[in-house]
């Protein structure tokens, strides 16, 4: 399992984090057995599990718009937050609006997307 470090701000919820990063509330909470998740305090650092990157080969690049998301650019190409990261070589992604993002292309014939 890959982790992002995320830090608490003021009026987060697990399940806004969850929704955010397009990760089940149950795999953040099992990613993070010392910490309370009910008790969670601003500043507080928690781990956002991501699954493990695949090896693609092609990609798209994609324009930030303004309201996008990280869940939404996730579901909208298929893909999960580990391989959109090792594709920008990035350690976390801030969404700023028209800045580009490299994109990975799902083959969908491929059903292990290892080999594109």
């Amino acid at each position: 399992m890959y982790c992002i470090q995320y830090e608490i701000k003021q009026g987060d919820s697990l399940y806004q984090i969850s929704r955010r990063y397009n990760v089940p509330v149950n795999a953040i909470m099992m990613a993070n057995p010392m910490i309370n998740i009910y008790r969670l305090r601003v500043g507080d650092i928690i781990c956002i599990p991501v699954s493990v990157p695949h090896n693609y080969k092609h990609y798209s690049t994609y324009s930030i718009q303004e309201g996008d998301t990280l869940g939404s650019i996730l579901k909208q190409n298929n893909i999960n937050l580990a391989d959109l990261l090792q594709f920008n070589n990035l350690d976390q992604i801030y969404l700023v609006p028209g800045s580009t993002l490299h994109v990975p292309i799902v083959d969908r014939n491929n059903h292990n997307n290892s080999t594109l």
